[in-house]
């Protein structure tokens, strides 16, 4: 009977699935495929495509053909019925309003094109960002949980204490106070782990169960190249955003143009053909015989707006703002470039120190821990030493946790600013992704 259940148990062990931790690249490859934000930047992307379509047509020529068909009875005379073919060819020779507002749709182009590119590059951020704000709750619930667990034993060794006269009664309330408030940070730890997961699904549109964690050997460097002023020369050449908005500066004033073309003449030249099948009695011998006319027609023509109550200065107006808001726009894009590439540049440089620093204070807070410990094995210490002592170490653990998710995400923001995060940094970092036991 026993080896019978030996084997069931482990014959299940092996039909049963293993779950594989999703690595950054799996997650991110499914944020491009589900994300709801990137398929709107599509979209208008391809909006922008056919605008250029819709200008060009204004310049290619235009062939048009229509007919018609009508019986009329005058009184005291028969009905005459008259059918009629017409064709008609036009190019447009000369047109300020369609030249330059085609030139307008192809910087519009330019620059929805600019933003979609720049959408890529947010989005690789933003699943960085959602995936390691998941491994920052991970860990911070993982330290919760060791720090519940060892000051729930240090609870139970003064209780012990306290019922066999060594200690008094304050110091089981005070272990007992410090056990319930890290319960509840742990409680709260749990939720925001969810949560964290939550926001990841949002962008990939799928439910991870487990997710690849950071190792531990990973190294922390200076950002390369390590200058400030190499970093905003990238950012100022290859910024998605300032190609938007330099292309949206030229598309206004390309706009601007064509507005004002409205009040230039336009000439094209046109070809026309028509034929007419009548079957008047009146004006035939014979009752009922068809007559038939046919015109051709060529030339050119040239047309002007006199007045057209005020709408194409009003364009104008409208175009001369646009265009300075444009101005505006890409001085502040600039501005902001610049601000957010200095920031963190010199964020990341900070985040390498920091690392540094909060790995140090783990082996101090070790050591503080060690010798509180000692110190109330002989009496030179009380419980809220060794409690405070024990919480400093773990608090350690998380800041220097949080200082490397921090390094992280700060690298590929600072990638991002200059126009350098591409799908290879997330395939670069995810060879230091590890899969853990829970």
């Amino acid at each position: 009977m026993y080896r019978t259940n030996f084997l069931a148990s482990m014959l299940a062990l092996l039909l049963a699935p293993t779950l594989q931790a999703a690595s950054l690249v799996d997650v991110y490859q499914d944020a491009v495929q589900q994300d709801a934000q990137l398929a709107v930047e599509k979209a208008r992307l391809e909006q922008a495509r056919s605008q250029i379509s819709q200008a060009n047509a204004a310049i290619l020529p235009t062939i048009t053909a229509g007919g018609s068909w009508n019986r009329s009875k005058p009184e005291d005379a028969d009905a005459t019925t008259t059918t009629g073919l017409s064709l008609e060819a036009r190019q447009v020779l000369f047109s300020g309003e369609a030249w330059y507002g085609r030139s307008a749709a192809n910087q519009s182009f330019v620059a929805a094109e600019a933003q979609y590119r720049d959408a890529e590059q947010e989005l690789l951020l933003r699943t960085s960002e959602a995936y390691f704000a998941v491994l920052s709750a991970e860990d911070n619930l993982r330290t919760l949980q060791a720090e519940e667990r060892a000051i729930q034993r240090q609870l139970e060794q003064v209780r012990e204490q306290h019922e066999v006269g060594l200690i008094a009664i304050t110091d089981v309330l005070e272990a007992q106070a410090a056990y319930d408030s890290v319960k509840a940070a742990r409680i709260g730890a749990e939720g925001a782990l969810m949560i964290s997961y939550e926001d990841l699904e949002q962008i990939t549109g799928e439910r991870y169960d487990r997710i690849a964690t950071l190792d531990a050997e990973m190294p922390v460097t200076q950002p390369e190249p390590n200058d400030r002023q190499a970093w905003t020369a990238l950012a100022l050449e290859n910024s998605q955003a300032l190609r938007q908005a330099e292309a949206r500066l030229s598309a206004a004033e390309e706009n601007l143009k064509s507005r004002r073309a409205g009040h230039w003449p336009s000439v094209e030249a046109y070809a026309n053909y028509s034929d007419v099948l009548s079957a008047d009695p009146e004006t035939s011998p014979q009752q009922g015989r068809p007559l038939e006319g046919s015109t051709t027609e060529f030339g050119l023509r040239a047309n002007i707006e006199i007045y057209g109550g005020g709408r194409t200065s009003a364009e104008v107006r409208e175009g001369s703002y646009a265009l300075e808001e444009a101005r505006y726009s890409g001085d502040l894009a600039r501005r902001q470039i610049l601000q957010q590439t200095r920031s963190l540049f010199t964020q990341v440089s900070t985040n390498v120190l920091t690392v540094q620093a909060r790995q140090q204070a783990i082996r101090s807070a070790e050591s503080a821990l060690e010798a509180t410990r000692s110190g109330y094995e002989v009496g030179t210490r009380n419980i809220v030493d060794v409690l405070n002592a024990e919480r400093a170490l773990w608090s350690a653990q998380r800041d220097y946790d949080a200082a490397r998710y921090d390094y992280v995400v700060n690298q590929l923001r600072l990638l991002r600013a200059a126009g350098q995060l591409k799908e290879t940094d997330l395939r670069e970092l995810n060879h230091w992704l590890v899969s853990i036991e829970n």
